[in-house]
């Protein structure tokens, strides 16, 4: 969801880095933070707590973060191109649709909400669903069995490297449309399409149609 249908993984990026400057905290570099991308909440922790001094309290840390990504959604946030249409097409064909996402279901469902997309999914599968997150294949895995349908005649449309991961594993063709970096070699043999938007997964639906 996030860097698929809203443009939110450079805001949480952006809170972050804006956290760690006010805090003084020279351990969060822009490597750090990349890794975070498409990363659960409880994998981000162990980072977390990895990095950063063993005084700090992660739990208070990451609820601060919080509260700075969601002052900044709620001024900034949009819709990523191409995700109506997208919607539209998958509609007009009777293809069941969820969202898998290791965001909390509050922040989903208000997300949603807020753009009258909750009602288009089938089913929404959060953090709260799955005791393991991205890369590992059950949040993709919950969906499909949510959905009754078989991982394999799934597609997995996906913006991370960790996304990538956890929908390949799940057995599921997995497309990419990039969000904030480029595919390398090893991404790219993960996938069986590289999308440059979600209005070329658009013609990618009607070619096979």
């Amino acid at each position: 969801m996030d860097g698929l249908i809203f443009d939110t993984e450079a805001f949480y990026q952006k809170a972050l880095l804006g956290l760690a400057h006010e805090r003084g905290m020279t351990a969060i570099t822009q490597p750090i933070v990349d890794q975070t991308i498409g990363l659960s909440w409880s994998s981000t922790r162990v980072l977390l707590a990895r990095v950063l001094p063993g005084n700090v309290d992660i739990d208070a840390f990451i609820g601060a973060w919080t509260e700075h990504y969601n002052a900044m959604a709620a001024r900034e946030l949009s819709l990523k191109p191409g995700v109506t249409e997208l919607l539209d097409a998958l509609e007009a064909r009777d293809i069941p649709r969820a969202v898998a996402t290791g965001s909390h279901r509050d922040v989903a469902l208000r997300h949603l909400t807020d753009f009258a997309l909750h009602h288009r999914f089938h089913t929404i599968v959060t953090k709260e669903d799955c005791i393991n997150g991205k890369p590992d294949p059950e949040p993709f895995l919950t969906s499909a069995a949510y959905l009754q349908v078989e991982p394999a005649s799934c597609w997995a449309l996906e913006d991370s490297l960790n996304g990538i991961r956890s929908a390949h594993d799940a057995g599921m063709e997995t497309i990419m449309i990039p969000d904030l970096f480029a595919p390398d070699a090893d991404t790219r043999a993960l996938c069986c399409h590289i999308a440059a938007s979600l209005h070329e997964v658009v013609s990618l639906i009607e070619d096979r149609s």
